[in-house]
């Protein structure tokens, strides 16, 4: 009940964090391209007030005046300054004598001019020419002779006027993607937050029964002892306590899901070593003989570890070994060595072995190659691992039908 009232809470916060961002964004979007048209247009009218002024001046120009003069000046002096795109003047052969707004300089002739920059001029003339953005000049409107060409290239306004529905259609696909991208994250860490509050809220419900059965072993325990001594019972029960502290571990470890933990200096010899003996008093009752050994080659070796975040790591690689090998039987080598800076831990199995294509997937939750569980211990152990413990685990090797080989590396605490 509890987990689905957090469940609902966090869908209505989701549902309202999207109206702000597509509101939000929509309004951002329609401002950026007012701006972008108006900046457009403000060019275009720059572009094209030559026209206006060429006319109002042409009007007010005396009868006697020479009329080729004029245009000529008002050309040099008026249009050629205020363009904005490539222009190149050529002869009747298509020989370039005068350019502007091109990266070649102007105060020197064609002829003189570095080979690079030649090829580079004609290969805009032809460029201009293919596009038909090219001005014949003629002595007359009826005469066939051409005296010269004027190439132009296409202006800024042009260019920006161009491109403008390719900017605000890729606008317009990023804000989406953005968020579809920040819907799904936010799910994602909705689900992670609602998790975390499941495994504490779960650690706190198993701590009431785990210490009434502390308590009910505890007076077990004391009745046994006053009717006389049962070594078999004694054992029994010791047993038994074993797996209620385990189980209030277990429960000790789900509150720290999503807490911050405190590292300190442990010896890993002893965490492996009690481990593997809590396995190897189990290992009988599953039937096949499975064999638990633990190799250190160094004595002592620390590491800044929770010990039982790390102890649930083992435990996690362990479990999955032995359903390797459960059917057939088998043997799992804990491996504890250094290398460099570095502390090497690798549990070792001889069971079913994994493909390949397995080796990173293995990790992910939901994926698992047995035919039981959700598929989340190999995602716990990896989490603890890199998130909390800034180290690294991985399958080092793997072959089908022979077994597979878990590494754990830690950085050594002097």
């Amino acid at each position: 009940m509890k987990f689905g009232i957090l469940r609902n809470k966090a869908k209505s916060h989701r549902l309202n964090i999207l109206k702000i961002y597509f509101i939000a964004g929509i309004t951002i979007l329609i401002f950026l391209f007012i701006f972008y048209t108006n900046y457009v247009l403000q060019n275009i009218r720059k572009d094209v007030k030559v026209i206006p002024d060429l006319y109002s001046k042409f009007i007010g120009l005396p009868d006697n005046a020479n009329l080729e003069e004029f245009l000529l000046q008002y050309f040099m002096e008026e249009i050629i300054p205020q363009i904005n795109y490539p222009l190149i003047l050529a002869d009747s052969l298509k020989v370039p004598f005068s350019w502007e707004n091109i990266d070649v300089p102007k105060d020197v002739k064609f002829e003189k001019l570095s080979e690079y920059d030649r090829k580079y001029i004609l290969k805009l003339i032809k460029k201009m020419e293919s596009t038909n953005n090219m001005i014949p000049l003629r002595y007359d409107k009826d005469s066939d002779k051409i005296f010269s060409y004027v190439f132009f290239g296409e202006s800024k306004s042009l260019r920006h006027l161009k491109v403008m529905p390719y900017v605000e259609s890729s606008i317009v696909i990023l804000f989406m993607i953005l968020g579809i991208y920040g819907m799904f994250s936010h799910k994602k860490n909705e689900e992670n937050m609602l998790w975390v509050g499941l495994a504490k809220e779960t650690a706190h419900q198993f701590g009431t029964p785990i210490s009434s059965l502390l308590g009910w072993l505890d007076i077990i325990s004391m009745k046994i002892e006053d009717r006389g001594s049962d070594e078999e019972m004694i054992t029994m029960l010791n047993y038994m306590k074993t797996d209620i502290d385990h189980l209030y571990n277990i429960a000790s470890r789900f509150g720290k899901v999503g807490s911050s933990i405190k590292r300190t200096p442990r010896n890993l010899n002893t965490i492996i070593q009690e481990t593997a003996k809590y396995f190897k008093t189990r290992l009988p009752s599953l039937g096949a003989e499975i064999e638990l050994i633990f190799q250190a080659e160094v004595e002592n070796c620390k590491a800044n570890v929770d010990p039982d975040l790390f102890k649930w790591t083992l435990e996690n690689l362990i479990k999955n070994s032995i359903d390797a090998i459960q059917q057939k039987g088998g043997k799992i080598t804990i491996h504890l060595f250094k290398r460099k800076e570095n502390v090497h831990i690798q549990v070792i199995d001889t069971g079913i072995g994994l493909p390949k294509s397995m080796y990173k997937r293995i990790f992910y939750p939901g994926i698992t190659s047995k035919n039981r569980g959700w598929g989340l211990g190999l995602s716990l152990a990896k989490r603890i691992i890199e998130e909390f413990h800034n180290g690294k685990i991985r399958v080092l090797t793997s072959e089908v039908g022979k077994g597979t080989t878990f590494e754990i590396v830690l950085k050594e605490e002097k």
